[in-house]
């Protein structure tokens, strides 16, 4: 789980929301416009790495004549634009080339130029909430990256009826994009490669580079492996995952949408799904467990996402679900302990990471840009998800998204489509429940209160009541009461701020638990969240202190708050603690001298000299760092220790200890994270227990 979410920060959708959003409003004013239909497009580039160069030439064919345009990288230079063989007069400004589509068929319009893409590509990225690192497009000896977006290659309002990309390299340098691979081969120097779409879909990426390419095949759809040499040996292990994982999801939602499956190389950390591939970084690809966590993310974008695309004028619903059925259902598939811990966790990162002033409703999600947007568009969206399905069943559920897939299938789908599917799988009008998730920001606080336990002749009787603030309406909130029997579970509908409730036990119960397993999505009580580093990331009055004892550069403990979304923090020394700091959140870099502010360490954790132990284990020496938080004692101030024991641990793990968001303590060392744990927080009012007699 932690290390889902280290992998996590490199995920996003092929076509981002908010070009999404735009290209939609685009297409609003093109259909007024009238602006003719693309019956096909051919793309063929060269590129030249050396150079940063792509050289390229594109020709769409028009259904009709009149006034068209296409989108291109700004920066572009345009060397001629010609219909049929003859120039045509055009202007280009603002990354928009403007024509008339003459009367004479075929109304082939062709555009010729050249640009350079070469966006600054770290090797060390900070931040784990921009999925892109700020590239959209590099073309380098090293690598080739494309991004749609950023206009490679000249872009119509709408996706072409049909489309074909035709790629020239140096020898060697293989390329991969959407679609079929109807060609591939080397001579005179040059790599070539043709892939052919018959249900475009989105904007076209493109990577390319000295790749090793592997294949099989599943169901009649070719896949491959395109990987750098370093990593060619893991080739044939996702061949087998890509086959079981679309096998699966295939007998779930219907036919594999598209011609090919590809696992391609990238050469930074990105986790991205596309129509027909998935980019993985080279790092992501060699962690051993990335084949059973994020890659069937990537493979379920196939049909959410990709085979069928958002319309983003009510919100992204795509990343939540495919969360919910790729990151959460196969864990429920596995062990219903690891769903709950899932569904627990989705809920502690929607309390500790979304402030009032953050939050926004599900209609309103485009795409990631910080912890809380990830913590609504995704976790709250995939609670939304398992709400729906718990309360109408596997077969209306998985039922309702096949009927999506087989009517919205290379188009489109909204929430709205979602809702009605729903309904009609359900036999019953669900609008008014999942409207409410929808529209709404927030999540109710749900408790117990006045619970009295009675025996009456032969039977005891729990009575209470279920408070939520605010009030939410028309959904069950689960009540599990223990007893001599086992678990007993019930379900009470709540409406309006107080619900009470009977219960009837033939044995004594021992205790009343309010939604034990996280099946209903709520706001916890602090009580209920465990201390950890996304309590760091989700404060809002963080100060940072450099002890007498840190032996990090005040350069990294800066670079550790940038990583934790927390680069306004100040930075103090500690002798300047004092009456300014009263009431914040802290983090040490080194053990403060009075031990006194850092509250109670959890069991198996000392702090000492030269080094530290966590769980038992001691850790010492140049290479080790440790990071914990806890609560300052008397407190609901949270205190966190940076503990590296040298410069080079704090460079080397420092940037890592954000993606291990859910724990509330790390050790690292030799190269890797050595310990990792959260102390468990108590249930407050979600949980009543009854004195013995």
């Amino acid at each position: 789980m932690g290390f889902e979410t280290e992998v996590r920060h490199v995920k996003r959708l092929v076509v981002p929301a908010l070009f999404l959003l735009l290209l939609a409003l685009l297409c609003v004013g093109a259909c007024a416009e009238g602006i003719p239909a693309v019956e096909r497009q051919e793309v063929r580039i060269t590129l030249v790495p050396e150079q940063h160069l792509l050289r390229g030439e594109s020709t769409v064919v028009f259904a009709s004549a009149g006034p068209a345009d296409l989108a291109l990288a700004p920066t572009a230079r345009i060397d001629s634009v010609t219909a049929n063989g003859a120039a045509i007069p055009y202007s280009f400004k603002n990354g928009r080339i403007t024509f008339t589509i003459p009367e004479a068929s075929p109304r082939a319009v062709a555009v010729q130029y050249r640009v350079s893409f070469n966006d600054p590509v770290a090797d060390r990225p900070t931040t784990s909430e921009d999925p892109t690192y700020g590239v959209s497009a590099a073309i380098a000896e090293r690598g080739t990256f494309l991004g749609s977006g950023s206009g490679w290659y000249p872009v119509p309002r709408e996706a072409p009826r049909h489309r074909t990309v035709r790629v020239n390299a140096p020898a060697g340098i293989e390329a991969v994009t959407f679609g079929r691979r109807v060609s591939r081969s080397t001579a005179a120097g040059v790599s070539r490669s043709e892939w052919e779409e018959t249900h475009p879909v989105g904007e076209l990426s493109l990577s390319a580079g000295n790749y090793r390419i592997e294949e099989s095949s599943v169901d009649g759809i070719a896949l491959y492996t395109y990987f750098y040499p370093d990593n060619a040996a893991l080739s044939h292990k996702y061949l087998e995952a890509a086959a079981r994982y679309i096998k699966f999801y295939a007998a779930l939602f219907g036919p594999y949408p598209f011609e090919k499956f590809a696992v391609v190389e990238n050469f930074f950390p990105t986790g991205y799904g596309m129509p027909s591939y998935t980019l993985l970084g080279s790092t992501v690809i060699r962690l051993p467990f990335i084949i059973d966590t994020s890659f069937p993310h990537e493979i379920a974008h196939s049909w959410w996402g990709n085979g069928i695309e958002i319309d983003p004028r009510q919100g992204n619903w795509c990343e939540g679900l495919v969360s919910y059925l790729a990151d959460y259902y196969l864990k429920e598939r596995r062990s219903p302990a690891e769903a709950e811990q899932h569904r627990r966790q989705l809920l502690i990162d929607y309390a500790q990471l979304v402030a009032p002033d953050r939050d926004f409703p599900l209609t309103r999600f485009t795409s990631r840009v910080d912890p809380a947007s990830r913590a609504v568009g995704y976790g709250k969206a995939a609670m939304l998800f398992h709400m729906i399905r718990t309360r109408i069943g596997d077969e209306a559920f998985f039922g309702a998204l096949r009927e999506i897939v087989r009517t919205r299938r290379y188009g489109s789908a909204s929430w709205t489509d979602f809702v009605n599917a729903f309904s009609k799988s359900a036999g019953t009008d669900l609008h008014s429940f999942i409207e409410q998730w929808l529209t709404r920001t927030g999540a109710p606080r749900l408790s117990l209160a006045d619970v009295t336990l009675k025996q009456q002749d032969k039977e005891w009787k729990i009575a209470g009541k279920i408070v939520q603030k605010p009030a939410f309406q028309d959904f069950c909130v689960p009540l599990v009461e223990e007893g001599g029997h086992g678990p007993v579970k019930s379900c009470v509908t709540v409406e309006g701020e107080s619900t009470p409730f009977q219960l009837t036990s033939e044995t004594r119960p021992t205790s009343l638990a309010l939604d034990p397993g996280a099946d209903v999505f709520r706001l916890l009580d602090p009580s209920e969240i465990p201390v950890t580093v996304n309590s760091i990331k989700g404060s809002h009055d963080l100060v940072a202190v450099i002890t007498k004892n840190c032996r990090a550069s005040a350069e990294s403990v800066r670079d550790l708050l940038e990583s934790l979304d927390q680069k306004q923090a100040p930075v103090l020394r500690e002798e300047e603690l004092g009456q300014g700091t009263q009431g914040k959140d802290l983090v040490f870099c080194g053990a403060p001298a009075n031990r006194s502010l850092i509250g109670p360490l959890p069991a198996g954790t000392a702090l000492f000299g030269d080094g530290f132990t966590v769980e038992g284990e001691a850790f010492q020496g140049e290479d080790a760092l440790l990071f914990l938080t806890t609560r300052a004692p008397g407190s609901q101030r949270i205190v966190a220790v940076f503990e590296p024991l040298s410069e080079r641990a704090a460079t080397s793990y420092g940037y890592k200890i954000t993606h291990y968001g859910k724990y509330g303590y790390l050790a690292f060392g030799g190269g890797a994270i050595r310990r990792k744990g959260t102390v468990r927080s108590a249930a407050g009012d979600s949980l009543v227990h009854f004195p013995a007699p």
